[in-house]
């Protein structure tokens, strides 16, 4: 396994940025020398939360060593803010750097897949909302879309427009610029998803969601499962009755994510390791965590 950190300048973002990859090139098989591995790899590009770096997910999860059980790329961008939405009115282009240029880069650096369906979108809380607004604008490039505690925040950027309150606006607007312009646009979820629904023949990417009930956000996440059901989504949604937003719910279910992700026998570095304890908290089959539309 090859622990990469990565430096590299970007055209869309006009700096340079800094990328953590874990990338299974090669596996102990036991006392004996590492085996080597060619690829090309299933990835995903998974996003940190607010006021997130890209080496949290190395501090604070597993993600390593289930990323090589499951042969996938994992690459992680250090996010700023941890909202990758474009913004022209100020000439910052963050959602075309993690759809289009982080892509492209990472593809180059590394033995990575070009299929679509090889390609996968996740993150946690903020990041969720990037996955998912991205995913949504180029479903010709993510097969998959992964959102752990989605901070779907429609309804209080709703609140910040009709409030009048200019601290509110300020707050909000850091995030997703003019706040007047949000709603109906390519930062909005709900807009992005009535796309769909009017247009059947556009590649739909597969969408795996998990929030704890004990999450504030959790009602949110409810109504982009039903969004995206109803517009002809393959969703797979889970809502245990523990965790909350918080870093031992996603550590436990980005592993969740990867297992639904990559499915299959793992491969593990030697025939003496039992991985199955990275994913102890899998969901089961059928259950009552899954959400399956209003009761």
């Amino acid at each position: 396994m090859a622990l990469l950190k990565v430096d590299f300048y970007s055209n869309y973002l006009q700096r340079n940025v800094i990328l953590t990859a874990v990338v299974p090139v090669d596996k102990m098989d036991g006392a004996k020398r590492a085996k080597r591995r060619q690829g090309p790899y299933r990835t995903m590009y998974l996003l940190h939360g607010l006021f997130g770096r890209d080496y949290d997910w190395i501090d604070k999860t597993h993600v390593v060593e289930t990323a090589e059980a499951r042969d996938v790329v994992v690459i992680m961008p250090s996010g700023e803010d941890g909202l990758y939405l474009d913004k022209p009115e100020i000439n910052e282009w963050h959602g075309k750097f993690i759809s289009e240029e982080l892509v492209d880069v990472t593809r180059h650096l590394f033995p990575l897949s070009r299929k679509r369906e090889d390609t996968c979108l996740a993150g946690i809380s903020i990041g969720a909302y990037t996955a998912l607004i991205n995913g949504l604008l180029r479903p010709d490039r993510f097969g998959s879309i992964v959102a752990l505690s989605g901070a779907f925040m429609r309804d209080r950027v709703l609140e910040a427009v009709e409030s009048h309150s200019p601290r509110k606006r300020r707050s909000y607007e850091r995030w997703f610029g003019d706040l007047d312009t949000v709603i109906g646009s390519e930062k909005d979820y709900v807009a992005l998803i009535d796309r769909f629904k009017q247009d059947p023949d556009l590649p739909r990417p597969k969408f795996y969601g998990a929030c704890g009930e004990h999450d504030n956000l959790c009602e949110n996440n409810r109504e982009v499962v039903h969004l995206l059901e109803d517009a002809g989504f393959d969703v797979t949604y889970w809502e245990p009755e523990i965790g909350s937003h918080e870093w031992p719910f996603w550590n436990a279910w980005i592993d969740c994510a990867l297992d639904w992700y990559a499915p299959g026998e793992m491969k593990p570095s030697s025939a003496e390791v039992d991985y199955s304890g990275l994913t102890t908290l899998r969901p089961p089959n059928e259950g009552k965590f899954e959400l399956k539309g209003e009761e």
